[in-house]
């Protein structure tokens, strides 16, 4: 109909809908709140890229987590005094298991 140019448009039933003319009632809130999407590529482009938290948070509230890798740090050889010191906590821990299973052997 809309392609015969004998009718005047001016002249055809409005009442029917083809839900063009819809929208969802918090779109005026959203806009106003978040607003629009012209504006938010802006500000992306505009922002650094953050990805040290962990997580990002979209449009919609929702949250991605993702893991983070820590820094690295090398790791520095034990003094003397450090490797005494686990000699004598592991032989305690051995002692210590060796004596527990003794105990269970014993009892049962």
């Amino acid at each position: 109909m809309a392609n015969n140019p004998e009718i005047d448009t001016k002249t055809l039933n409005n009442d029917v809908s083809d839900g063009s003319e819809l929208i969802p009632a918090d779109v005026a809130a959203r806009r106003e709140r978040e607003g629009t999407q012209e504006e938010k590529r802006k500000e992306i482009k505009q922002q650094d890229d953050i990805s040290t938290d962990g997580y990002t948070v979209d449009q919609e509230g929702l949250i991605n987590n993702y893991p983070v890798t820590p820094p690295m740090t090398a790791a520095t050889y034990p003094t003397p005094k450090e490797q005494y010191a686990y000699i004598i906590l592991g032989g305690l821990a051995a002692t210590f298991v060796i004596s527990l299973i003794c105990i269970a052997f014993s009892v049962s």
